[in-house]
C-alpha cells in the first residue's frame, strides 16, 4: 500500500476473510489491501461502501456511504470505475483551511455593491450559486450587472486547489451522487454567491438599448450581498402578480421587473438568430426508496428559466468578445479559451431534407406543411416550431425533431474564437460556471489580467502549457459526464425491462420510431420516455420473417415481397423478448409486424 494513500480520504468495499481476523479492502482507486482490524466490529460494514481515513495502515472513522447491494453503491462504482473521487486530499484540505482564514472579502481594491439587489435565480435545490443578477433602467436602455463568483481569487495556478481541479476538469453528476471538482467548503459556501453574506464576484456590467442590444460591457472585480436566493418557480409566480413584493424588497422587485423585461428582448433577438429550438422531452434519473427512479423533464422550460439563460448567453458573448478585441498591446500575451460550435454540413443539410421529403410520401402528409429547404423561405427553427405537438401526426413531428438533432456537431472548447451556431453567436466563451468547470476558473483569470493590465501567477510560456492542458481536461469531462449519464440510464433500463420480463404475461409499452440505423431502430417510448434500440436481427427471429432496413434508412421492409412494415414516426408497440447476457442489452420485439399508414 503507498504511503501517499495515508492522506486521502478514501473510499472502499469491505469483504471478510475466513479467518475474520483481516478484511480484504477494495479501494475506490482500484487497489486491493488487506489490513488487520483487532475487534469484530467492522464486520458491521462488510460488503458496504464505505469512507474512512487510514492511520499507520489501520482504517479509522469508518463512515458507510452506500449499503451493499444498493443503488447508490452501483453509482459509486460507476464513478469508480472512471477514476472519480468524491473526496479530496489532505493537501489540499489544508490549503481550504488558508482560504477559509483569509477570504479576500474586505479586499481594499474590490468595488462596493452590496447595496445593489442582487439575487440568485436556480432550481430549488442548486447549492453552488454561481451567478447572481441585478437590472436597472436608464434612460437609454438598461443596466445589467451579472455578477460571477470569483473563483479565480481563490483557486489559482500552483496551487494543489487548481492542480485538483485540473486533474478533474468538472464537476460531475450522477443520481443522487455529486463528484464535486472543489471542495464542498467552497463551492457551497465561501465561493459561493449565497443569500444575506458578503462575497467576491466579478460582475459583468452590461449596457443594453432599449432593443435590448448590448452597446458596452465593464469588467468590475466587486463585493455584493444577495438579497435572496430565488426559485424559478418563486420568481415566476411573482411576475405573475408584479404589483406584490418579493422578499418584501421594493428594490429587488424593481429589478426582477426589468430582469423580464430584457429578458423578453433577449429572447425576440435570439429569434432573429435563428437558433432552433428542438422540442424534445429527456429524463434523469433520482435515487428512489427502491432504487431508481425516472424523473420525466420536459425541455420546454418555463419563462424565467428562459430569461435567465438569456443573461446567462449576453454574459458568455460579452466576455468572449473582451477577449478576442485586440485593444492593447498586452493583450496578445492572453490566452483565452473559446467554446466553438460549427454548422451543420451541407451534406447533413441534404440529407435531412431528404428524410422529410421521404416522410412526406410514406405518411401521405400535407407538402405545404411538411416541407422544408434551406434554400426556401423558412427558416430551420421556425419550419420545427410550426410543426404539430399534438395529435396523430405529433410522432412524425417527434421523428423530424430528433433527425434535426442528429445533423447538428458537437460544441468543444478551443483555443481559437470560432462561431457557436447553437447560440447564434459569432465567438462565445464559458465564464458562468467557475465552481463546475475548469475552464471559468482559467477565464477569469485572463479576463482579469487584461482589464488589469498585469500577470498573475504565470508567465506566458506557462499559461500557454496551462491553456492546452486545461482543454485537453474540459473536452475529456464532456465525454466523462456523457458516459456516466449513459451509464446511470443504463441501470434504470435495467431495473425498469427486469420488471417487465419477469411478468407473467407480455406488457407492451407504446412508443414511436424516431430514426433507423443498418440494423436496428431506434424508438421513443412514451411513458418513460426513453430511447431504446430494438435490433432487426432479433425481431426478425420472432417474427420468422427476413427484414431489412430500406437504403435511406427510412423504414423497415419485409425483404421478401418488399413489403413496408414500419417507417420513421410510426407508433409501435414493444415489449421486453429476452436479454443478451454477453453484450448486456436487452432485447425487444415490436407487438405487430403492420403497417399503419
Amino acid at each position: 500500500m503507498a504511503e501517499n494513500f495515508q492522506q486521502y480520504f478514501l473510499l472502499g468495499e469491505v469483504f471478510y476473510s475466513k479467518d475474520r481476523r483481516t478484511s480484504i479492502l477494495e479501494l475506490y482507486t482500484g487497489e486491493v489491501y488487506v489490513v488487520e482490524f483487532f475487534s469484530d466490529i467492522p464486520k458491521l460494514f462488510d460488503g458496504h461502501i464505505v469512507q474512512f481515513v487510514l492511520t499507520k495502515g489501520i482504517p479509522k472513522q469508518i463512515t458507510i456511504l452506500a449499503f451493499s447491494g444498493s443503488a447508490k453503491a452501483q453509482l459509486y462504482k460507476i464513478a469508480a470505475e472512471k477514476k472519480l473521487m468524491p473526496f479530496f486530499s489532505l493537501a489540499i484540505q489544508d490549503e481550504v483551511k488558508q482560504v477559509l482564514d483569509n477570504t479576500g472579502i474586505n479586499d481594499p481594491e474590490l468595488d462596493d455593491m452590496e447595496t445593489l439587489a442582487f439575487c440568485t435565480i436556480d432550481g430549488e435545490d442548486t447549492l453552488d450559486l454561481d451567478q447572481a443578477l441585478q437590472v436597472e433602467k436608464i434612460e437609454t436602455g438598461f443596466v445589467v450587472r451579472y455578477a460571477i463568483a470569483d473563483a479565480a481569487y481563490y483557486i489559482r495556478p500552483g496551487s494543489a486547489l487548481f492542480e485538483e481541479a485540473l486533474k478533474r476538469g468538472t464537476s460531475y453528476y450522477l443520481p443522487g451522487l455529486m463528484i464535486p471538482m472543489l471542495p464542498r467548503e467552497l463551492c457551497v459556501d465561501v465561493i459561493s454567491l449565497n443569500e444575506n453574506v458578503s462575497r467576491r464576484a466579478v460582475i459583468f456590467e452590461t449596457i443594453l438599448d432599449q432593443n435590448g442590444c448590448h452597446t458596452k460591457t465593464t469588467i468590475i472585480r466587486a463585493r455584493i450581498r444577495s438579497r435572496g436566493k430565488l426559485s424559478f418557480k418563486e420568481v415566476e409566480d411573482f411576475l405573475s402578480e408584479p404589483l406584490k413584493l418579493i422578499r418584501n424588497d421594493e428594490r429587488l422587485s424593481e429589478s426582477l421587473r426589468y430582469f423580464k423585461e430584457v429578458g423578453l428582448l433577449r429572447l425576440r433577438l435570439a429569434e432573429e438568430r435563428n437558433i432552433a429550438r428542438f422540442h424534445r422531452t429527456e429524463v434523469n434519473v433520482k435515487l428512489g426508496q427502491g432504487g431508481f427512479v425516472f424523473n420525466l423533464l420536459d425541455n420546454v422550460r418555463n419563462e424565467v428559466e428562459l430569461y435567465n439563460e438569456q443573461f446567462s448567453l449576453l454574459c458568455n458573448i460579452a466576455g468572449a468578445r473582451l477577449l478576442v478585441e485586440r485593444s492593447d498591446i498586452f493583450t496578445k500575451f492572453i490566452q483565452p479559451i473559446y467554446k466553438i460550435h460549427p454548422p451543420p454540413s451541407d451534406k447533413k443539410i441534404k440529407e435531412f431534407e431528404n428524410v422529410i421529403s421521404q416522410l412526406i410520401k410514406v405518411h401521405k402528409l400535407k407538402t405545404e406543411l411538411w416541407h422544408w429547404r434551406q434554400t426556401g423561405d423558412q427558416t430551420l427553427s421556425d419550419y420545427l416550431k410550426k410543426l404539430p405537438q399534438k395529435g396523430a401526426d405529433s410522432r412524425i413531428s417527434q421523428a423530424i425533431h430528433r433527425q434535426a438533432l442528429l445533423i447538428n456537431t458537437r460544441s468543444s472548447f478551443s483555443e481559437q474564437p470560432g462561431r457557436h451556431y447553437g447560440v447564434g453567436a459569432d465567438v462565445y466563451a464559458r465564464f458562468s460556471a467557475p465552481m463546475r468547470e475548469i475552464v471559468g476558473v482559467f477565464l477569469h483569470k485572463e479576463l482579469i489580467e487584461k482589464i488589469m493590465g498585469c500577470d498573475l501567477n504565470c508567465s506566458e510560456e506557462q499559461d500557454e502549457v496551462l491553456r492546452q492542458q486545461i482543454i485537453q481536461a474540459a473536452n475529456r469531462a464532456k465525454g466523462i459526464q456523457r458516459q456516466l449519464t449513459n451509464e446511470a440510464n443504463l441501470l434504470v433500463l435495467d431495473q425498469v425491462f427486469s420488471i417487465d420480463f419477469e411478468k407473467e404475461e407480455i406488457f407492451l409499452r407504446k412508443g414511436t420510431v424516431i430514426g433507423l440505423g443498418r440494423d436496428k431502430l431506434y424508438i421513443l417510448l412514451d411513458d418513460i420516455s426513453i430511447e431504446i434500440k430494438l435490433y432487426v436481427q432479433p425481431l426478425a427471429a420472432f417474427w420468422k420473417i427476413p427484414l431489412e432496413i430500406d437504403i435511406g434508412q427510412l423504414s423497415l421492409i419485409n425483404s421478401d415481397n418488399q413489403q413496408c412494415l414500419v417507417s420513421l414516426g410510426d407508433e409501435v408497440d414493444i415489449f421486453v423478448s429476452d436479454k443478451d447476457q454477453k453484450k448486456h442489452r436487452w432485447i425487444f420485439s415490436i407487438d405487430q409486424p403492420v403497417k399503419r399508414h
